[in-house]
């Protein structure tokens, strides 16, 4: 009996030797995690939740990261009922299931599978060969060793990830989305049963309505666990019908997130197909005309998503360069940016929206701008300055602009310029530096934030960055009334019956290359260009004829479809601002000399207060006519007459208007040296300019100094360097023979108000 007792302890002290190293390898050998290395697919769905797209992991493979907790428990308990009934109770090898298997093979019967869901987790993340002994052997001690590393929920995961679902599918999400357009969540009992066969034979079992393998292995388990012979065939989709939506947004977004993951966007499906829509309808209509691309984008301002964004016409047509995300690319915007000029210019007490601008031709600095139409309208207000788009109001504009400037203002609100500000001057306002669609809807959202920037959101997971406030909200909601041109054409009608007006503004850019309308349909801000990538010039790539048309019809397709609120309408309770009467002609606050009276918004504290002087009141002789400097009883009457400057008065004439000048003083006032209204300006020379001239012995070239006056003006007086030159009337030349030097040129109209200027001459080879 002693010999027996200790040869059983011999036999345990050789068997716990193993044992022993079994368990320090199990406890000190690194393991792992099942899924570290794993590459996944990029999936990007829409504001719903549906796919957009599905990309290939790095080894090709439709492969999607799904969380446990995403599995519906009935499909859990589904795949642990027919993979491995133990699964919670076995260290990772079920010893019986094994034994089970061999008995199996040996007595010439059924092959049956002994693995457990451990040990094919182990198969599939070591990409293990399992036929042989050893292979096996090496199969169930991994397996071993990822039970006592990691939790029975982790390794369960791990195989809803891995498992082979036939060609080039792999784990459960991916499957679903493939085969059935579903998350594993939405699949139906008999769509997940038919999935739950598939990785036992990946290859014969491969899901498809003419796969007769797949077809009678799921009839076999519907018969065995419901006992129904029949069952409704599923309705089966394959890769070749993944979604392949919102193609520019998609690539931009596996570009940056080249790991995979699902990235649920902001983007709204219907809004996305009704522009793209609109877009190849637009293209398919044009294309004779050289009108082959455009691109277009949403943002749904209150939040600052993108709701709506196609690059292109087409992203298939490799003949306008399909592929390039016009949205991104930076283009000149044109006249696009004028609104943000007059929100400055209202924001520093420059201008109110009935503020008397002049649309006359004017230099600066030896840039003489035009037009978009080569004429000048003369005096208008603010607001039609800037809703027909006029260049030398804008330009004027700018140049008075203090602290921020127009290009601080922009960088301010995440605009990347290539170059400093020096580089771009007064050019900017005309859309001399490049920007893109997205810095452009940025603006425009601004002006409806109240004024705050606020950057775009393509992601429902971004977190929102620090608010800027750029500008009052007072400015911010008076600009974007500007923008209203009142016009029917410009309103639209949504689902729910209110009429929104559109608050847009176009763009051209120089040599005709680019077309733009940017603005606001209630809660969206719409932006669309219109042009080509290879930057080929066309005559029709104008903003008011090729872009706008686009923009409103686009707007009245997106208001028919929701039931959309104008917001922007009246102003926030809180804002500083009144409605008051100012005078139609000149947008005075003194209305007691005007004929004619308007309503418009004012700033208190803010809007400028300085009269035009247009009108005024003067005394007149009765008897002869003239100006009078005392008044007579009797003999003077008071009477309101207009000054309006010599290049106005000239404009007015040109449209069939006469303003008659005042009478002249009678000889009393001019011994009295009366002397009253604004002092001549100085046309020509231009400010800032150095004049060259070439030397002759003939005589050197003549140069032209001209100025415009105050009504009733009617001799100038030059002077250079205080040595009279001679006379000429307002708007008229007076030529004088240049020569090389320094001087200052000094206009002395006959009332006696003056100007002057510093003129600079040098001498060219």
């Amino acid at each position: 009996m002693k010999i027996l007792w200790s040869k059983i302890r011999h036999i345990g002290l050789w068997a716990a030797i193993p044992l022993a190293a079994l368990l320090a390898w199990l406890f000190f050998a690194p393991c792992r995690a099942p899924l570290e290395g794993v590459s996944f697919s990029g999936v990007i769905l829409d504001n719903t939740g549906a796919p957009l797209r599905v990309s290939l992991s790095r080894d090709q493979k439709y492969r999607i990261h799904t969380r446990l907790t995403d599995i519906p428990r009935a499909a859990v308990e589904a795949v642990l009922r027919y993979e491995d009934r133990h699964f919670y109770s076995h260290p990772g090898v079920n010893p019986f299931s094994l034994f089970r298997a061999a008995l199996s093979m040996l007595g010439g019967g059924r092959r049956m599978g002994g693995s457990t869901i451990t040990m094919q987790v182990v198969r599939l993340s070591h990409n293990l060969e399992t036929g042989k002994p050893g292979a096996k052997l090496r199969q169930m001690l991994l397996a071993l060793q990822l039970e006592w590393h990691f939790s029975k929920d982790e390794i369960l995961e791990a195989y809803f990830n891995l498992a082979p679902y036939g060609g080039n599918v792999e784990g459960l999400g991916a499957a679903a989305l493939v085969y059935f357009h579903k998350t594993p969540a939405q699949l139906t009992q008999a769509e997940s049963a038919a999935l739950m066969l598939v990785p036992q034979n990946p290859v014969k079992r491969r899901p498809s309505q003419d796969n007769p393998a797949f077809a009678a292995a799921v009839k076999r388990l519907d018969q065995a666990w419901s006992g129904r012979t029949e069952h409704a065939p599923l309705r089966i989709y394959g890769p070749q019908d993944l979604p392949f939506a919102a193609p520019h947004i998609c690539a931009e977004l596996l570009e940056r997130h080249r790991d995979g993951g699902v990235l649920r966007t902001t983007l709204s499906p219907t809004l996305q197909k009704r522009v793209e829509g609109g877009l190849r309808a637009f293209a398919s209509r044009n294309t004779a005309y050289g009108l082959k691309n455009a691109a277009a984008l949403v943002v749904h301002w209150p939040s600052m998503e993108i709701r709506a964004l196609a690059g292109s016409a087409d992203f298939h047509d490799a003949r306008i360069s399909g592929e390039i995300d016009g949205t991104r690319a930076r283009r000149s915007p044109g006249s696009t940016l004028k609104p943000l000029i007059y929100a400055l210019a209202l924001d520093q007490g420059i201008i109110h929206p009935h503020t008397l601008l002049l649309d006359t031709p004017r230099s600066f600095a030896g840039y003489d701008p035009e037009n978009f139409d080569g004429s000048f309208r003369g005096p208008v207000s603010a607001a039609e300055a800037l809703r027909s788009s006029r260049n030398v109001p804008a330009l004027t504009l700018a140049a008075r602009l203090k602290h921020p400037g127009l290009y601080e203002f922009l960088r301010r609100a995440g605009v990347e310029f290539l170059s400093g500000e020096e580089h771009y001057g007064l050019s900017l306002v005309l859309g001399g530096a490049e920007l893109n669609m997205r810095e452009l809807a940025g603006l425009y959202a601004m002006l409806a934030n109240k004024g705050v920037w606020r950057p775009l959101r393509l992601l429902g997971s971004e977190r929102e960055e620090t608010a800027r406030p750029l500008l009052s909200p007072e400015a911010a909601f008076v600009t974007l009334s500007m923008l209203e041109d009142g016009s029917t054409d410009h309103r639209v009608r949504s689902r729910g019956g209110a009429v929104l007006p559109l608050r847009f503004k176009t763009g051209t850019s120089n040599g005709f290359r680019d077309a733009w309308t940017v603005g606001i349909v209630g809660p969206y801000v719409l932006a669309l260009w219109i042009g080509n990538f290879d930057n080929s010039s066309n005559p029709l790539l104008v903003g008011g004829q090729v872009a706008a048309p686009l923009f409103v019809d686009m707007a009245r397709e997106i208001a028919a479809a929701e039931a959309l609120k104008d917001t922007l309408g009246q102003p926030a309770p809180g804002l500083n601002l009144q409605r008051v009467s100012v005078c139609a002609a000149t947008g005075d606050l003194d209305t007691s000399l005007c004929p004619d009276t308007t309503e418009t918004w004012y700033i208190p504290g803010v809007s400028p207060l300085k009269d035009s002087g247009v009108f005024r009141t003067i005394l007149v002789d009765t008897q002869t006519g003239l100006r009078a400097c005392t008044q007579r009883k009797g003999r003077t009457e008071i009477r309101v007459w207009e000054f309006w400057p010599s290049n106005l008065t000239q404009m007015f004439a040109r449209a069939g208007i006469r303003k008659p000048p005042p009478p002249p003083f009678g000889p009393e006032c001019l011994e009295a040296g009366q002397s009253s209204g604004q002092p001549p300006t100085i046309a020509q020379p231009k400010e800032g300019l150095i004049y060259r001239i070439r030397l002759s012995p003939e005589g050197n070239q003549p140069l032209a100094f001209v100025a415009h006056a105050d009504a009733g003006v009617r001799e100038l007086y030059w002077f250079l360097d205080g040595s009279y030159l001679g006379s000429s009337r307002p708007g008229q030349a007076l030529l004088w023979t240049a020569r090389p030097g320094d001087a200052v040129v000094r206009v002395v109209d006959d009332a006696g108000r003056s100007a002057q200027r510093r003129l600079k001459i040098r001498a060219t080879p």
